[in-house]
């Protein structure tokens, strides 16, 4: 594919993870996120989930939400712009900002016994973002298309 082709999925991506995001935030209890939060659930609270346990949960999703889609903002117009133009820093800073969130939230996870948020969330963004990532490489750093 092209280093424009790559580019466009770099933004379509980006600006689902927007979406997602937003509704992340807005509502909580969307059937993705009502799936994996009855995941959570049941790793948490084997027996019954406590009424101020579903609450805070509501709240915390808002600011976990509110990241996603701000963090992806700004990946569009680091995609649109910078990576457009083949900056190099551009391309690091996509690799070094997913590499970084992949590491600390998948590490973490499997800390607190929630392995499956790996393989059920943070493979595919690793994946959808770590392809066209490797495929620009030297495109991105001012090589040739």
């Amino acid at each position: 594919m092209s280093f424009e082709r790559w580019c466009q999925w770099l933004l379509y991506a980006s600006i689902f993870f927007v979406v997602f995001g937003v509704l992340t935030a807005i509502a909580p209890d969307f059937w993705l996120i009502g799936a994996w939060s009855a995941k959570v659930d049941a790793v948490f609270f084997p027996v019954r989930v406590h009424p101020n346990a579903s609450t805070m949960r509501a709240f915390m999703m808002v600011p976990l939400g509110a990241t996603i889609a701000g963090t992806y903002i700004l990946q569009c117009f680091v995609v649109a712009i910078p990576f457009r133009k083949r900056e190099p820093w551009a391309w690091h800073a996509i690799l070094w900002s997913t590499l970084a969130w992949f590491a600390l939230d998948s590490g973490l996870s499997l800390f607190h016994g929630v392995a499956f948020n790996v393989y059920t969330v943070n493979i595919a963004p690793l994946i959808v973002f770590g392809i066209p990532l490797v495929a620009t490489r030297s495109m991105a750093k001012g090589g040739n298309p």
